[in-house]
């Protein structure tokens, strides 16, 4: 069989089990596209490339598997790098592939031409730039693997164009051989050492507090926590990318901790003699003044990844290890059956205590047009069958904050990047992964503007997305830290002139309403959550509505303006 080098990518996608990739053609990547004419591959046409990148994150978030993205040298390529930066900083599985100009036009200046390969190396695990066909034998399962190997994340490869057309006999007979792809990775043992000093500080512990976040964010990895943490009873927070990993329902569950956490949450934080950290690195938005975090506790930090061991805070007691690997061992050993609760009941009252005291602030009957109680009766409309997913800013910590989560899976935000113009992309992403879903994306009248143009993206596709914007007429939590922390001076924060957005996503042929009516708001919730295809809601909000609580950036948690 006599393929070319683009044949041969097609091909790979295909063995891979790939359905859908995401992208937008250009003269470079014009050999990819031709290959893919005639395959099983649906490919969605996005309408920027950020939003390839986004759509594509966005399906890898929601399915848990490696998702691709497709773009062009030059533009193409400095569009999408933002999108598989947001992968990069939130461990998320993605293979970008690029078109380049020929090989002996590389370093000439020539039309679209960038360097690629220097520029991807800082936002990905691994990138490529693919000098003969034949390489690409070996460089796509290598990539493929790479993005699920140990930490998940992003990988780049750059195909010049004449690499692309190049041709190569292929063995078909031999792909078993060629492409050792979907292993399952092995971890090595845990010394009994180790469960042993874990034991001994859990033993000593008063005041224990599970700290959980997207290292464990996965659903076997989460089902297996839920279960230690019921045998446990220790109170559990988590980071904005762990919500979902236990219930709110959960009367031990104190919600996300950090800069826009409850005041309960990192008041327990602040008296917890032993922090368990699982899956999580300590970012800055989480602990606050790192000095001053969890000051009277022992740390335990467990992590796949060595580098976040240490970086940031040094725990008395580490183990660079898969979590799920380490949670089924303690499963086996010290929390092979339930801790009697007596051990520690006056902590656990305390705990009580401090959620019905010092728990978010909840709006009254009446505010029913209020963001919080907006998300709250989408909970109770859609229930389980909805997977949110948010933008940047106000409303992502609103959504934080209100919304009952309670299966892993159904919270997909940017967290590490924080990026605005994801979560328009990301729904689409997600309503391909998971069609029988309600996806509802949650965005502000700031963060929607960065990839409208993937309205169109929604609308030819027909997915069931709903998009609930948040219209305040500023950046809002630009305006909010100019109110507090810069004498109300507000710089460049509001929307002189307020575009008029159900009109908008009207002109792209999607229905749109706007909440505005005490009394019906909960039968036009239930419509727009019902219907077929898309739908757009806009819920006006006072640009006055801040996120509380807060912590002031250099302060300790507990310094919270509430």
């Amino acid at each position: 069989m006599n393929l070319s080098g683009a044949e041969l990518i097609v091909r790979f996608l295909e063995y891979a089990g790939i359905e859908v990739v995401a992208g937008i053609p250009g003269g470079a990547s014009l050999p990819i596209y031709d290959a893919l004419y005639g395959s099983q591959i649906l490919h969605v046409l996005a309408r920027h490339e950020q939003g390839a990148g986004f759509i594509a994150g966005g399906m890898a978030r929601a399915g848990g598997k490696t998702a691709v993205c497709i773009a062009s040298s030059g533009p193409g390529v400095t569009n999408l790098i933002t999108a598989v930066a947001d992968a990069k900083m939130d461990s998320i599985p993605l293979l970008a592939i690029t078109g380049q100009v020929p090989t002996a036009l590389i370093g000439t200046d020539a039309f679209q031409e960038i360097d690629t390969f220097g520029l991807s190396i800082p936002v990905t695990k691994r990138s490529y730039l693919v000098k003969r066909t034949e390489d690409l034998v070996k460089i796509l399962p290598q990539a493929w693997n790479t993005t699920v190997e140990g930490r998940p994340g992003p990988v780049w490869i750059d195909v010049p164009k004449d690499v692309a057309f190049g041709r190569i006999e292929w063995d078909q007979s031999k792909e078993l051989e060629y492409w050792n792809i979907h292993k399952n990775e092995t971890f090595g043992p845990i010394a009994a050492d180790w469960i042993s000093d874990f034991d001994n500080l859990i033993s000593r512990s008063q005041r224990p507090v599970f700290y959980v976040g997207g290292g464990l964010n996965r659903q076997n990895a989460a089902e297996a926590f839920r279960i230690l943490q019921k045998r446990s009873g220790f109170p559990t927070v988590c980071t904005l990318m762990g919500l979902g990993i236990l219930s709110e329902e959960n009367p031990s569950f104190l919600g996300m901790l950090g800069m826009h956490g409850s005041r309960a949450t990192n008041m327990a934080l602040d008296e917890a003699d032993l922090l368990i950290a699982l899956g999580v690195r300590f970012d800055d938005r989480a602990t606050g003044k790192l000095s001053e975090f969890c000051p009277n506790a022992k740390i335990i930090h467990v992590d796949l990844d060595a580098t976040e061991i240490g970086k940031l805070k040094t725990p008395d007691l580490s183990l660079k290890h898969d979590v799920h690997e380490v949670i089924k061992l303690l499963l086996d050993g010290p929390f092979r059956e339930p801790i009697p609760t007596r051990t520690r009941e006056k902590w656990f009252e305390r705990i009580r205590f401090l959620k019905e005291s010092y728990g978010l602030p909840q709006p009254g009957e009446e505010d029913v047009l209020h963001p919080f109680s907006i998300l709250k009766r989408i909970a109770d409309i859609a229930g389980d069958k909805v997977v949110l997913t948010t933008d940047v800013g106000q409303h992502q910590m609103w959504v934080a904050q209100y919304y009952p989560f309670r299966r892993q899976g159904s919270f997909l935000t940017s967290g590490g990047l924080g990026t605005m113009g994801f979560g328009l992309p990301a729904a689409i992403g997600a309503a391909l992964a998971l069609p029988d879903k309600r996806i509802v994306c949650v965005s502000g009248d700031g963060s929607i503007m960065m990839n409208i143009q993937e309205l169109d993206t929604l609308r030819e596709l027909g997915l069931n997305v709903t998009i609930l914007l948040m219209n305040n007429g500023h950046l809002g939590l630009v305006r909010q830290q100019q109110e507090l922390f810069f004498g109300s001076r507000f710089s460049a924060s509001r929307f002189t002139l307020p575009a008029d957005f159900a009109r908008i996503a009207s002109s792209f042929g999607i229905p749109s309403f706007i909440l505005e009516d005490k009394t019906t708001v909960s039968e036009t919730l239930t419509e727009i959550l019902s219907m077929e295809g898309p739908s757009f809601a806009v819920l006006n909000v006072l640009p006055e509505l801040h996120v509380l609580p807060m912590v002031p950036s250099g302060k300790a948690n507990r310094e919270m303006i509430h």
